[in-house]
């Protein structure tokens, strides 16, 4: 549960930072601006990937990739389906970003920022660590 906090904490950070880049404003087609709102958007989906593998082991139902600790968390009720489906869609961004699969979509990416879709992330982990039993 500790570990989930931490990461919660972090998420929240990495949201707070980007709360700020959307208040400040941001030019996509800047490399450094593109490239530090990457960064913080892959690190942010990574803490909630991470959350979600290690609450799947927790309620036992260790995950063996990204996708089934969601499906883990959905089956356990820790997710609705459509928390499950936008658990899928970021996991699907954080791999493009990571892996490079595709070319990143600087349409996708200000979207992201203008509906403030990354702040789904923290509550999406939030979610996460409300729904593991407090250790004592």
């Amino acid at each position: 549960m500790a570990r989930i906090r931490a990461l919660a904490e972090y998420a929240a950070k990495l949201t707070a930072y980007l709360d700020g880049v959307v208040k400040r404003g941001y030019d996509l087609a800047d490399w450094d601006d593109l490239m530090a709102i990457l960064h913080a958007l892959q690190l942010q989906a990574q803490a909630l990937v991470d959350a979600a593998q290690r609450a799947a082991s927790l309620l036992g139902e260790p995950a063996q990739t990204y996708a089934e600790a969601g499906e883990s968390l959905f089956r356990r009720g820790v997710f609705d389906a459509e928390d499950l489906r936008l658990y899928r869609s970021i996991v699907g961004f954080r791999n493009v970003v990571v892996c490079g699969y595709a070319s990143v979509d600087a349409a996708r990416v200000d979207e992201i920022l203008r509906t403030g879709l990354y702040r789904k992330v923290l509550a999406l982990i939030d979610k996460i660590a409300r729904a593991l039993p407090d250790p004592q």
